[in-house]
């Protein structure tokens, strides 16, 4: 019994010393892991599109369990990106992007939901920097 109680202070020791060596820093962390891409479509209708022949919608889901800020773009036939932003993602919840007639093409940044210190680019700075 002695062994055990030695043997399970001795774990929570070990674990300690873990978070204290190496803490969990939130401005360490990859943000961009916690948004993962579910789901395509390809001819979904959609109400601000001419046709929906053409159209690609994309979802991306926040995995993490903490709530992100996210920007997600797609990009056009004619070389031009569709951004969406959305602020205080909650865990589980779904930022969707979409094309009127894409090419199949998707991006996104990701930070931790309230970081004032990390700005997302411009739609501008998008098409100028990812035209290829």
């Amino acid at each position: 019994m002695k062994n055990r109680i030695i043997g399970g202070l001795t774990v929570c020791v070990l674990l300690s010393l873990v978070f204290v060596i190496y803490p969990v820093n939130s401005k360490d962390r990859d943000w961009n892991e916690c948004l993962e891409k579910y789901s395509f479509k390809w001819g979904k209708s959609c109400t601000n599109c001419m046709t929906s022949r053409d159209t690609y919608l994309v979802s991306y889901r926040n995995e993490c369990s903490e709530k992100i800020d996210c920007m997600v773009c797609v990009q056009e036939k004619y070389k031009n990106w569709r951004c969406y932003t959305r602020m205080n993602l909650a865990p589980k919840d779904t930022i969707y992007g979409y094309a009127c007639k894409g090419v199949g093409l998707s991006m996104h940044w990701v930070k931790q939901a309230g970081d004032n210190q990390i700005v997302f680019p411009t739609v501008e700075e998008v098409n100028n920097t990812y035209s290829d």
